[in-house]
């Protein structure tokens, strides 16, 4: 969808691909279903497992929601004290009502001194402590499967045989810039291969939430450290194919109130009923196309719905 009055004083096309289309609302479906399926094909997956992971966005609602379609049951992991600007209570609601088993995980139960975590260590610690219950399930009970989406390479394989495939095609093959955000890695990695392939000097931009240090706990090796106190095996993240390969050409960092802001402009002036990390996504796509020649055609992802957000904007009410 072509964006026309956020963007209209540019003279830059932005088109936004709209993934709220999706059966389950998000563009985490993508990823949900090809990393299942992947796992089946390998045998890792079998009739009557159950599905493990941790999440706080939209990767929890996608799996419970192909986890119900093919009738596995999904057990997520989330922490139990949550951020004062992010607050995921209705992702949760929705993966719950899809059957999904929700377990939160208190990060002073687990690490002794957690309190006097800060930052990046913190951030760090509190995935690190998640991923271990993931890692502990699977390797002691063979019917569990951890999906692992900051690690799993068919996370970004959805994206490049098929988001990246469909920008493609939807474009004409004319576009100049992609803009995602950078969250496990998959979405803008998968898309940037496949677009690069065909426009060798398309220009990326990964978003980077203010509130959302995990480019940085990886690229300070913070999460691995952590792991490995926990005793979880070395992991290679998505994060770290997304930098090793130089994919990106700019990294822009945006705020809550902005992408708030930009997601009420994308409802009020595009009819683009979407949350704050589409309007952050936006957000830096204006900023790319400040920078590009007139007539470039960039693209971003409105990446799910405004009603998984309701706590993030109290005022606003909802029907789930």
């Amino acid at each position: 969808m072509k964006l026309n009055r956020v963007v209209d004083h540019l003279g830059v096309d932005i088109y936004a691909k709209c993934e709220f289309t999706n059966p389950g609302g998000s563009i985490k479906d993508r990823m949900a279903l090809t990393m299942i399926e992947e796992a089946e094909k390998r045998g890792e997956l079998k009739p009557g497992g159950t599905i493990v992971d941790q999440s706080t966005g939209n990767t929890g609602p996608a799996l419970a929601f192909v986890g119900a379609v093919k009738g596995y049951d999904v057990r997520l992991f989330l922490p139990a004290q949550l951020s004062s600007s992010y607050d995921p209570t209705d992702r949760i609601r929705i993966a719950r009502l899809y059957g999904c088993t929700v377990t939160p995980i208190d990060l002073n139960e687990h690490v002794e001194g957690a309190d006097q975590l800060q930052g990046i260590e913190r951030a760090a610690t509190f995935v690190a402590i998640r991923m271990k219950q993931c890692y502990d399930l699977q390797r002691s009970d063979p019917s569990h499967w951890w999906a692992n989406q900051l690690c799993n390479v068919d996370n970004t394989r959805a994206h490049r045989e098929g988001t990246g495939r469909e920008i493609l095609a939807q474009m004409d093959g004319r576009i100049d810039g992609w803009v995602a955000s950078v969250g496990t890695g998959g979405t803008l990695l998968g898309v940037a291969q496949t677009l690069k392939e065909a426009h060798p000097g398309l220009r990326v931009t990964g978003v980077v939430p203010t509130d959302d240090p995990r480019i940085e706990w990886v690229r300070s090796r913070a999460v691995h450290k952590a792991l490995a106190s926990f005793g979880v095996p070395e992991l290679r993240f998505l994060i770290e194919d997304l930098l090793d390969g130089n994919v990106m050409d700019d990294e822009v960092t945006v705020g809550n109130a902005e992408a708030k802001a930009m997601a009420d402009r994308l409802c009020r002036e595009e009819g683009l009923y979407c949350g704050m990390s589409s309007g952050a996504n936006v957000c830096a796509a204006i900023e790319m196309a400040r920078t590009m020649e007139k007539g470039s055609r960039i693209v971003t992802v409105v990446v799910d719905r405004r009603d998984r957000y309701a706590a993030e904007y109290p005022n606003e009410h909802y029907v789930v």
